[in-house]
């Protein structure tokens, strides 16, 4: 009675674990965690529990980082004008913020500029370089975005503009002519940490910077919460630097925040010790919702604001914004929805309806793919041209079946698991069939089977507050180090059972074989199952192990992923 399969990697038996767990004096399921994340000794164990901020790569590893430097220099000694450009998503704002921040402290001649996510769209733009050129600026630094930008980067140039990208996203096989081209992904760059977020890109910048001038490093590292807000929205994987970054980021966000972030922090309403997932739910969608709903720069301007009246007035704009697009999401998903029906037997989603709104496609193309889980689109229409979002499924790649329906495209661009598409209105029908097409010859029905990778399987009565104290320090969690995710077998309802919302379960579960220990359990989106756990079967379920807060208490609790019946 469950739609996903669960897979156990590891189990305690095995010899890694049980030496692990004897090597660190840890209950076996925890050396079950190290392993599954591929530690497997005391220092490797080290490493993990403890990060070190001294472990941060050397900067000037990664390929054109001189020249970046050095021109910089340039610009500052000579006192040019200097332009900060970045995408409208919150790795770019964060990295533009950063990067403003830093370059206040050394000119005076500096501005920044995010595009219009609806008129300029996404990457370097034209109206850019023309606000460039006409504002006398000579130098652009372009963050979370420039890697395939040739043919502007290469107008830019014959108008006297130099750029410095540093950027995070695939590489094409041309690079843009620019003084430095700042990316780990590319082939010729033997930088360590491939997975950095634009903003950690701009922070290793801002690194070198210091490190070159002797400057100290107080003057990069208070840009840390910047970069943890970057690496949790963003969802790249939290291993090797990135779990350095961080680990420490969420630190300095915790104790002290930069002003612009503690009034994000503030306006969320979130309780307790910010974890990446607050940053996740709490801070990242607010920060993204200014550029999805009206202007990204807003954020831009909170962030770097010495004004607190103005950062209270802009932090409350972008939760009025955030407000508006749940509003617009719920409707959105309501609609693609109904416009699907009848097409469940397809192996790809793609969904268009004029007058969508464009900032919020994406979500619903996350929407629609947890639902039906197949690659999904969802499109609209702006200015005479059909655009809008992809998302995929784990272990398929989206931007290689979009490439290969490349002819009936204007533009397109993203990762493996995330991309966007432009095409004219008459190309629709025939890039959602060639699209399907691609599809059905390159996924397999295992990847159209929704997963879930489970760390290890306990009892209930293993589980108690020293055993979490230790979970958390698992925490940063993310790609390459998910939330643990616990199976418990032949559990029964033992006290209170709810349905709230005609959607969540609320239960109390036990062990069938000794009731007397019950953890509270809570099932978002779990309704289904009301039926198997009220009548007081057996059941197993897979769960998060997390810690609620209510009314100045907290209590561990079940935060049940799936169930199914014994």
């Amino acid at each position: 009675m469950t739609n996903k399969i669960w897979i156990q990697l590891f189990n305690l038996e095995h010899p890694k674990v049980v030496g692990l767990a004897k090597e660190l004096s840890i209950h076996p399921a925890l050396a079950q965690l190290l392993v599954n994340r591929n530690i497997n000794s005391f220092e490797e164990a080290k490493a993990f529990f403890r990060p070190e901020i001294e472990k941060l790569h050397y900067p000037f590893l990664m390929k054109d980082m001189d020249k970046a430097v050095q021109r910089l220099e340039k610009a500052v000694l000579t006192n040019e004008k200097i332009l900060v450009f970045g995408d409208y998503d919150v790795d770019g704002t964060t990295a533009v913020s950063m990067m403003y921040l830093f370059l206040k402290e050394l000119t005076s001649q500096l501005s920044f500029y995010i595009p219009d996510r609806y008129k300029e769209g996404y990457g370097i733009s034209s109206d850019s370089i023309d606000f460039a050129a006409d504002n006398d600026f000579t130098l652009i630094i372009a963050l979370d975005c420039g890697t395939k930008s040739m043919d502007k980067i290469a107008d830019a140039k014959k108008r006297g503009i130099d750029y410095i990208v540093c950027d995070h996203h695939e590489p094409g096989e041309i690079l843009p002519d620019c003084i430095a081209l700042l990316n780990p992904k590319r082939k010729d760059c033997a930088y360590p940490c491939k997975h950095l977020s634009g903003a950690g890109v701009a922070f290793k910048f801002i690194q070198a910077y210091c490190e070159k001038n002797e400057l100290g490093n107080e003057n990069y590292l208070k840009f840390l919460d910047l970069v943890a807000v970057s690496i949790g929205a963003d969802i790249v994987p939290i291993v090797g630097e990135n779990r350095i970054l961080a680990h420490y980021g969420l630190k300095k966000l915790n104790k002290n925040p930069l002003p612009g972030l503690k009034t994000i922090i503030l306006i969320s309403k979130r309780k307790g010790e910010l974890n990446m997932s607050d940053v996740g739910f709490g801070i990242g969608p607010r920060i993204n919702a200014a550029g999805r709903m009206y202007s990204a720069a807003e954020v831009v301007e909170l962030l770097i604001s010495d004004d607190v009246q103005l950062r209270d007035d802009l932090a409350q704009g972008i939760d009025n914004y955030n407000e508006e697009r749940k509003v617009t999401e719920k409707e959105m998903t309501e609609e693609a929805l109904l416009l699907l029906r009848g097409e469940e037997k397809r192996m790809s989603t793609v969904v268009f309806k004029e007058g969508w709104h464009k900032g919020v496609v994406g979500i619903v193309a996350s929407r629609l793919q947890e639902k039906y889980y197949r690659p999904t689109l969802v499109l609209t229409e702006v200015e005479g041209k059909i655009t809008g979002s992809a998302r995929s499924v784990k272990g398929f790649n989206i931007l290689g079946a979009i490439e290969k329906c490349s002819h009936l495209l204007l533009q397109y661009g993203g990762h493996d698991h995330a991309a966007g598409i432009t095409l004219l209105p008459e190309k629709l029908e025939n890039f959602k069939h060639h699209f399907e097409k691609v599809v059905q010859e390159s996924i397999t029905e295992e990847l159209l089977q929704s997963k879930l990778l489970v760390d290890a399987t306990l009892n209930l009565n293993e589980i108690d507050d020293k055993f979490y104290r230790v979970l958390k320090q698992f925490e940063p969690f993310g790609p390459g180090n998910e939330t643990p995710l616990f199976i418990s077998k032949q559990l029964i309802n033992a006290g209170e059972f709810k349905v709230l919302g005609n959607e969540h379960l609320k239960f109390d579960a036990a062990d069938e074989q000794n009731s007397f220990k019950k953890i509270p359990a809570i099932g978002f989106k779990l309704a289904r199952y009301s039926p198997l756990i009220s009548k007081g079967n057996p059941f197993s379920a897979c769960y998060h192990l997390s810690m609620n807060h209510w009314n100045g208490k907290s209590i561990l609790q079940l935060e049940v992923k799936d169930i199914s019946s014994n």
